[in-house]
């Protein structure tokens, strides 16, 4: 078990796998530039309105569990009838369709 505290006091507890996954996770090629744009992989994606589509981007700013963290962008795998289908931190298919989330879609991508 290995308990990793952030400068800010959060803390991250679990298996080794498991931290090394959630950090890995949190650093996979993200970046900030403002609270309405994203560059993942050297992508920028934009903050929308509307329905969310299969290869946008979730973000929670309040995670609902604790399979899930906050400020960090999940990709929809899937969007079929009005289904979200995203890969939550322990790596399993998770229905965020009722869930509230902001997102982000690839810029210029209408």
């Amino acid at each position: 078990m290995i308990k990793y505290i952030i400068a800010d006091g959060t803390t991250i507890e679990g298996s080794v796998d498991e931290v090394a996954t959630f950090l890995t996770r949190m650093s996979a090629g993200t970046s900030y530039s403002s609270n309405d744009e994203l560059e993942i992989y050297g992508q920028p994606f934009e903050k929308v309105q509307g329905a969310v589509r299969q290869d946008d981007y979730i973000m929670y700013e309040e995670a609902p569990y604790s399979f899930l963290t906050s400020n960090v962008p999940y990709l929809v795998k899937s969007f079929d009838d009005d289904s979200v289908i995203i890969t939550d931190d322990d790596g399993d298919n998770y229905e965020a369709s009722v869930d509230d989330f902001i997102v982000y879609r690839l810029k210029g991508k209408e």
